[in-house]
């Protein structure tokens, strides 16, 4: 049995390649692994001014979000040092990246109408060839579906948290490279990151035919202590899901609970407090799925609260979970009697989506909303999910998706 919750994707390449390209030893910090060599500060340090950083990231995000709506990726490559591999890497992540969001979006005939990001520097620290930043970046996706006549704006959040090391080329900052875990980074692998076209095929795809099924959601009704509350655990699940704008919550995480980011995945964690926790769902702790919280923070979680395997095992054999529908995307929106948009349409707010790498399960998601076709969306932890369409990120051909109602 896996002793963590998630295995948690590398962004852009794998980071063992890029240790043993490099050839340094490194230690972990920050959740992200650094080269002390590379890490040395300049004997001359270089303006570490956290605002002039902020203004110099802001401005490559705005131009680089704006490519998620005009599909012209001309300027991308200008914001990279791509005379070395790591400067190539870097850029090539993103190609794919714009690439697998322009496909995602045109197959379910969705279009963004807005994309913004907003960067919050937590560490410069001065290096041999300039600045390394750790930067915390919080995404706000706005979409619409094309054919609707009064279209409704939909809205969903992502964020990541980058190492990023900067130099100065032709007295302009370029990134030199640029690690995050990247929730996307499944969906990536059939992509290739050559730019052979500074403008995105919009039509490269197949396309899927999703009904518009929007969802009728019940009147929230007195749940008996013990039982599981769903619209406590989901505003549970949004006042922590670690994205600002999205919470309105500065503390990220609730503090009372261990973080397992960076030693397996907080995903599992993050579900199990959205449902167990007296400020959530409520749902009554049993002598398998619980935790023990410490005098001084943190907590003791069992296997069943903490780790993917054993809460899928423990939700299907208690009886309070029960698996509705399991299957590649593709089996799950197939239309069957009563449910035209498929067997995803029988989620409702508060249950719960399982994802497997093959027999491997590997990440938990929470219910916590619908967008106005009704396709069900998701807050996670590893990375911080707020209101995400349920699928996004996961396109590979072995993932598997497990629908599981809370009793």
């Amino acid at each position: 049995m896996k002793q963590h919750i998630c295995k948690i994707s590398t962004s852009i390449i794998i980071l063992s390649s890029f240790l043993l390209l490099v050839g340094l030893f490194c230690y972990k910090s920050n959740d992200f692994f650094t080269s002390k060599a590379i890490a040395i500060s300049t004997i001359a340090p270089v303006n570490t001014d956290t605002d002039e950083m902020t203004k110099v990231i802001e401005d490559i995000y705005k131009d680089r979000n704006s490519m998620f709506i005009t599909k012209d990726i001309t300027n991308l490559p200008k914001y990279y040092d791509v005379s070395q591999k790591l400067g190539k890497w870097s850029l090539e992540h993103e190609v794919k990246r714009l690439s697998y969001f322009n496909d995602w979006s045109c197959q379910r005939n969705m279009n963004y109408v807005k994309v913004e990001s907003t960067p919050k520097i937590r560490k410069i620290t001065n290096t041999q060839r300039g600045l390394r930043l750790l930067v915390d970046e919080y995404y706000k996706f706005q979409y619409t579906y094309k054919n609707d006549v009064n279209p409704t704006t939909n809205i969903f959040g992502v964020g990541l948290t980058h190492s990023m090391d900067l130099i100065k080329k032709d007295e302009k900052w370029v990134i030199y490279s640029d690690w995050y875990l990247d929730c996307f980074e499944d969906a990536l692998k059939s992509y290739s990151g050559e730019i052979k076209d500074p403008k995105l095929n919009i039509d490269n795809k197949e396309k899927y035919n999703l009904q518009n099924c929007p969802k009728i959601l019940p009147e929230p009704k007195a749940v008996t202590k013990g039982k599981y509350d769903k619209i406590n655990a989901i505003k549970y699940a949004d006042k922590y899901c670690g994205i600002p704008w999205a919470s309105g919550n500065l503390k990220k995480y609730n503090n009372k609970y261990t973080n397992y980011t960076g030693i397996g995945g907080n995903c599992t964690n993050y579900v199990s407090q959205s449902m167990g926790d007296k400020e959530g769902g409520g749902l009554e702790f049993d002598g398998v799925w619980h935790c023990t919280y410490k005098k001084y923070g943190g907590t003791d979680g069992t296997s069943a609260w903490v780790n993917a395997d054993a809460f899928k095992q423990y939700l299907t054999y208690s009886g309070r979970g029960k698996i509705i529908g399991k299957g590649t995307f593709k089996e799950l929106i197939s239309p069957m009697p009563d449910y035209p948009c498929g067997v995803i349409q029988k989620l409702d707010l508060g249950d719960l989506i399982c994802y497997a790498k093959g027999n491997d399960i590997d990440h938990f998601a929470i219910v916590t909303g619908f967008d106005s076709h009704g396709y069900p969306l998701v807050n996670t932890h590893t990375i911080d999910r707020y209101h995400v369409p349920w699928d996004l990120g996961w396109g590979d051909k072995n993932i598997k998706f497990y629908l599981i109602h809370v009793r």
